[in-house]
């Protein structure tokens, strides 16, 4: 066999001619080369579980509730006694000009936009 240079890559891609090359290498110790072994890591934790969610306190989701209820209750309309009345006619006995005025003439409303004739 010729001793020709070897490119790297033959060496990769064929077996046998890696291997002779290897062995050609100077700095290489036949039968007591190992390769290093690899450092043992320390152990490592198991990882940390983060808690789970504790719950708010009694009080804070007492207060957070009753908050939701009056606020219901004003969007609803509950909260103003008279809404659901029936009006009521005042009888001619009492004062009703006390409770409410009157118009004495009432002007019709414009046709047209201010300052146009």
């Amino acid at each position: 066999m010729t001793h020709e240079p070897l490119s790297p890559e033959l060496a990769l891609v064929d077996p046998e001619l890696g291997a002779r090359a290897r062995a050609a290498l100077p700095d290489r110790m036949p039968s007591t080369w190992r390769p290093r072994p690899t450092p043992a890591s320390a152990p490592v934790a198991p990882p940390v579980q983060a808690e789970p969610p504790r719950a708010y306190p009694f009080w804070a989701r007492v207060t957070a509730a009753l908050w939701l209820v009056v606020i219901g209750i004003l969007i609803g309309g509950a909260a103003i006694p008279h809404a659901q009345d029936e009006p009521r006619i005042i009888p001619p006995a009492e004062d009703a000009p006390a409770i409410c005025v009157v118009p004495q003439s009432v002007q019709p409303l414009p046709t047209s936009p201010p300052g146009t004739p």
